[in-house]
């Protein structure tokens, strides 16, 4: 089974940077991975912010590494999930939260995967599964 899966920017920034459940799921061939531009924009500034210890070349190569796994996924436009906007606020309290949320819905995906405890709440799991990745993980391997 093929599985719509929509990354938000700390699933993206372990997957991309460290080994663990989220670099698997970037590589798995059974799932189409969606994110937004919103993600895009907020994972290269953690990138920029968190690498600023680096010499100006390997942040180079750090963002490069950004946009070569950022390749293999499909990034919404904003315009396409602005719509949403209102759903979503009505379902997260997070502010900072809400255009990503609106994308995930717009995205129709199956599960929305992310560590950010703000969208583990009951208001938005009765519209997406959101799950950890491990859980993702366990939950695919018993189906």
């Amino acid at each position: 089974m093929r599985y719509r899966i929509f990354l938000d920017t700390n699933i993206l920034i372990s997957g991309i940077f460290f080994e663990g459940n989220e670099s698997k799921i970037l590589d798995m061939p059974e799932v189409d991975l969606i994110t937004c531009e919103d993600v895009v924009y907020e994972l290269k500034s953690v990138t920029k912010k968190k690498l600023k210890y680096l010499d100006q070349r390997n942040l180079e190569i750090a963002l490069i590494e950004v946009d070569r796994a950022l390749s293999d996924i499909e990034i919404l436009p904003k315009e396409k999930y602005l719509d949403k906007s209102s759903e979503a606020q009505g379902l997260i309290a997070h502010k900072k939260d809400i255009p990503i949320l609106a994308a995930a819905l717009y995205a129709n995906a199956d599960y929305l995967l992310t560590g950010d405890s703000h969208f583990f709440t009951d208001k938005v799991k009765s519209k997406l599964k959101v799950r950890k990745a491990g859980e993702f993980l366990d939950e695919i391997e018993k189906s």
